[in-house]
């Protein structure tokens, strides 16, 4: 079917699959191919029903379960939008912003809740990663992080004991708790440098319940290695974020050849 431009999958009645979760999935390849934007908005109940020959019910049964989800919102009378990102993430190496401080900075409400805090013997993956020796004692900070009262991600952060001795979990009890400034403030460690890699991985059950997905659900998982002002490196961290909750932007200068 071409509308506008838009060629859209014909919708199969016979199928054992609802007519609105078809309607859903139609929308939700619309706005993850990049058709329709954070802020952009949707064609209106009738307007869908019209381009995809199908009921007004069954459109706003579709789209009623997109804002259910968080993918979409309503404004009053403006109709319905792709919703907006809780989270803009700026990632690269120049990047080694903490969270607290990037939210405050883009007018969120900041926010964590503390999972566990253990001091553990390195295994090796994070040693490595931290570059001491194997077996040399970790903190390991877990934490669920909120922006304006929304979870969006699940940081584990591994810390060389050494260089953050006294460290505790009362030091994150408060909801505004921000390791980077207690690095800064109390340790003299300034984050300058990130080394991060990102991809799409599957939530797990605890994750899945903490950021209110289906257990198996795709998230984006990133790994960064941080480093201070003299290059030591002060954290290796694992963020689980929601993918609906959370966007990744990076730049880049081009040279030319």
């Amino acid at each position: 079917m071409n509308t506008s431009g838009l060629t859209l999958p014909e919708l199969d009645e016979r199928s054992n699959t609802p007519l609105y979760l078809q309607v859903e999935a139609t929308l939700r390849e619309l706005i993850e191919g990049v058709v329709y934007s954070p802020g952009d908005q949707i064609p209106s109940e009738r307007e869908l029903s019209d381009m995809l020959g199908i009921s007004r019910m069954t459109a706003r049964r579709a789209i009623e379960n997109l804002i259910r989800k968080g993918i979409l919102e309503r404004r009053s009378t403006q109709g319905t939008f792709v919703r907006q990102p809780s989270v803009l993430r700026r990632v690269g190496k120049d990047f080694a912003l903490g969270l607290t401080q990037l939210l405050h900075d883009t007018g969120a409400t900041p926010g964590s809740r503390l999972l566990s805090f253990d001091v553990v013997p390195a295994p090796l993956k994070i040693a490595e990663k931290l570059n001491i020796r194997l077996g040399e004692p970790v903190a390991v900070l877990r934490r669920l992080r909120l922006s304006n009262g929304v979870p969006f991600c699940i940081e584990t952060s591994y810390l060389p004991q050494k260089l953050v001795p006294g460290l505790c979990a009362e030091d994150f009890t408060l909801e505004n708790s921000s390791l980077y400034s207690i690095l800064r403030d109390r340790y003299k460690l300034f984050v300058s440098k990130n080394d991060e890699t990102l991809k799409v991985s599957y939530a797990t059950a605890e994750e899945s319940s903490l950021l209110g997905l289906k257990t198996g659900s795709p998230i984006m998982l990133l790994r960064s290695v941080v480093q201070d002002m003299n290059e030591v490196r002060v954290e290796y961290l694992k963020s689980v974020n929601h993918p609906d909750r959370v966007v990744f932007h990076s730049t880049a200068t081009v040279m030319p050849l």
